[in-house]
């Protein structure tokens, strides 16, 4: 275990200094990010060919006049880079009063740690430049939810669309001024978009996705996907974090929404309490020697994007170091009676890893910076080679790394067939719920978040007994994929079984106490599994759990779940459990 560990570690710190050596040696000839701004009104490239947004050679441009649209011209060669990138109508948003702490040109343009292929988001400026009203998905958690920063109407996908409504104006197809649109999803990581990937794929037009996973799949725990046994490295989050997340892009780079989807990895923030050296959070031994890179799954996102060349943008890889370089005390400065306006605890509305609505605003000025150099670098790119055109556009998709051929096959290529999709935390999703569940027994649907956006079934009940009933199909495969939420406080457990009866045959079982502690670890038969949701972990994150008993295809049963009485491992003074969705393939 520890040398898997140490083999991770070793090959994951050599890609980072790789990375920080190309960053740093090309940052002038790539990206363009001198601190003095560019005026490029004279440059040859500042027409683009619209005739072809997926050409085989991105730098192209063999057009007459009638193919080329002029792009918008927003540099000042004396403006400062906020006037340079944000339309004058916003520019008051982003003042330094209303930021979060000052923001200069030599930080933000440490926000691209990865160029990646960038065909796929040239073709989306030249959308862009062409007045196509166009359409951005954001695939991420409560960062990306604006969790304590009041709201969806103060989090940075808001600020972003803002942005490019504004600096972008696009026309409908009967010539009518239209809209940029935003698209969002309710789950949460990598692993429950991987087990709801409809609300990706039955999206109707998808141009640019952000993918902002960088908290939550810290959280992740376990592959029940596998196909093959992985091995002890699978125990590790890092491996389990890249084997969701190369699932994800591998299904993102073959969809199309109707064009290619040009893809952005966003690392928007860092888990903050792993560096905190006090109460009630880790201590520093327990930091150094419990977590490979105290809790931060950056060096992961960096390392499959590169393989996949995604783009990156990133707020926590320069954040981080400017919170920490002074040392704990400045880093959480209030415990201390310190000031520090860069510090991670005034950074965070809490404790975990949630910018204030300030701080939302410089996650998206990153985005924008970021967009606009790159409509920068499209009209003064240089010739590529030929292996560096972007294959994927045309399907070829390099070989899976961590995905084994089976799991390729089922979970990419084909999509396995869902026999039974029941999805309770849809806001809108209730009529659709209610034609599984045959028998409902002290459980509720119901958002139980401060922000009211987080549904799922709950019961609550310290002597237990609370019973739901659903009909499920068997699918291809025999899998019965329970997912529920885990967290460290007020969580139960829960019994699962399956017959052929609605009504609860096991009440006695339901209203005994369970005394162990560890999951079940082989078949059952015909007797009750359990559903843990509780763990140390100061989180409540999603989970997912495939119990070992198995349906035949097309075979009808009745799933069965009960809420346990309150045991000695769960803590608080509730007793409860969250339902997310059950799905049979």
């Amino acid at each position: 275990m520890m040398v898997n560990r140490i083999t991770i570690l070793v090959a994951l710190t050599c890609f980072i200094a790789g990375m920080a050596t190309e960053f740093m040696f090309g940052a002038f000839s790539k990206l363009s990010l001198s601190d003095d701004s560019q005026d490029i009104s004279s440059s040859p490239f500042n027409k683009v060919n619209l005739r072809s947004s997926y050409s085989s050679n991105d730098a192209s441009c063999d057009c007459n006049d009638n193919d080329r649209a002029v792009l918008p011209n927003h540099l000042d060669s004396g403006s400062s880079f906020i006037e340079e990138i944000i339309p004058k109508e916003l520019q008051s948003t982003y003042a330094p009063e209303n930021l979060q702490f000052n923001v200069t040109r030599s930080m933000i343009r440490q926000s691209r740690p990865i160029i990646g292929n960038t065909e796929r988001l040239h073709a989306y400026i030249k959308k862009l430049h062409s007045k196509q009203c166009t359409s951005v998905l954001f695939l991420g958690g409560s960062v990306t939810g604006g969790h304590n920063a009041k709201g969806e109407k103060n989090a940075f996908p808001r600020h972003f669309m803002d942005w490019i409504n504004t600096r972008y104006p696009c026309r409908n197809e009967d010539g009518s001024l239209g809209e940029h649109q935003i698209k969002k999803t309710h789950a949460q990581n990598s692993q429950t978009h991987f087990i709801h990937w409809s609300m990706v794929s039955e999206i109707d037009q998808i141009d640019l996705v952000f993918i902002e996973f960088c908290v939550n799949d810290h959280y992740l725990s376990d592959i029940p996907h596998a196909l093959e046994d992985k091995g002890p490295v699978a125990q590790n989050n890092e491996y389990i974090d890249m084997w969701y997340s190369e699932a994800i892009i591998r299904r993102l780079l073959l969809l199309r929404k109707p064009d290619p989807i040009a893809i952005v990895t966003f690392n928007a923030d860092y888990v903050g309490k792993s560096w905190s050296t006090f109460p009630p959070y880790y201590t520093p031994e327990k930091a150094r020697t419990g977590n490979l890179f105290r809790s931060s799954e950056e060096p992961v996102k960096l390392w499959i994007s590169s393989l996949y060349e995604i783009p990156v943008f990133s707020a926590s890889i320069w954040m981080l170091p400017l919170a920490s370089k002074l040392g704990v005390k400045k880093q959480f400065p209030k415990q201390f009676g310190l000031t520090n306006q860069y510090s991670t605890s005034d950074w965070h509305a809490d404790a975990c890893c949630h910018p204030h609505p300030e701080g939302h605003k410089i996650l998206a000025l990153i985005l924008a910076y970021n967009m606009h150099e790159e409509e920068k670098q499209m009209l003064n790119l240089s010739e590529k080679a030929d292996i560096e055109r972007d294959f994927t556009i045309d399907g070829l998709l390099r070989d899976p790394v961590y995905l084994s051929p089976e799991e390729e096959e089922m979970y990419v290529q084909k999509q396995t067939k869902v026999a039974t999709d029941i999805d309770f935390t849809d806001p809108n999703g209730e009529d659709e719920w209610k034609k599984y569940t045959k028998l409902i027994e002290s459980w509720r649907w119901y958002a139980d978040n401060k922000d009211n956006d987080k549904f799922g079934l709950i019961s609550s009940d310290m002597e237990g007994g609370p019973h739901v009933a659903m009909s499920i199909t068997g699918g291809k495969h025999g899998l019965i994929e329970i997912s529920y939420v885990m967290s460290y406080e007020n969580f139960g457990l829960a019994l699962a079984w399956i017959d052929d009866k609605v009504d609860n045959r096991k009440i006695e079982m339901c209203k005994t106490v369970v005394k162990r502690k560890g999951a079940d670890t082989k078949s059952r038969g015909n007797k009750p599994e359990r559903l843990i949701a509780y763990w140390d972990e100061s989180a409540s994150v999603p989970t997912v759990q495939l119990l070992k008993t198995r349906l035949s295809e097309g075979e009808e049963k009745i799933l069965h779940i009960c809420l346990t009485p309150q045991n000695e491992y769960t803590v608080g003074d509730e007793n409860k459990f969250k339902l997310l969705g059950v799905r049979v393939y």
